[in-house]
């Protein structure tokens, strides 16, 4: 049973969700140390990170996974156009 965290025991992650409160977010990890046989093998830690530290985690984990964040979609190119010309 997985009611505490240990430092000296290495974690899987097995799911997560992000919830946000505008200036802050709660980020939940389910992690377990093996096969979960029901549903008290699972631990589950909430960390509470304000925005900077929300980007700095995403870049550290691009950073070490090799790739990249996705890229935002551009407007559509009659909407860029009528933007440039309202300038």
């Amino acid at each position: 049973m997985a009611n505490v965290w240990s430092d000296e025991e290495v974690r899987v992650l097995v799911g997560w969700t992000a919830e946000d409160y505008g200036a802050s977010m709660v980020l939940r990890l389910e992690t377990v140390t093996n096969m979960p046989q029901n549903a008290n093998d699972v631990l589950v830690s909430r960390m509470v990170l304000n925005k900077d530290q929300a980007v700095q985690l995403g870049n550290v984990l691009f950073e070490l996974s090799g790739r990249l964040p996705p890229k935002t979609a551009k407007p559509p190119l009659l909407d860029r156009m009528l933007a440039r010309k309202s300038d």
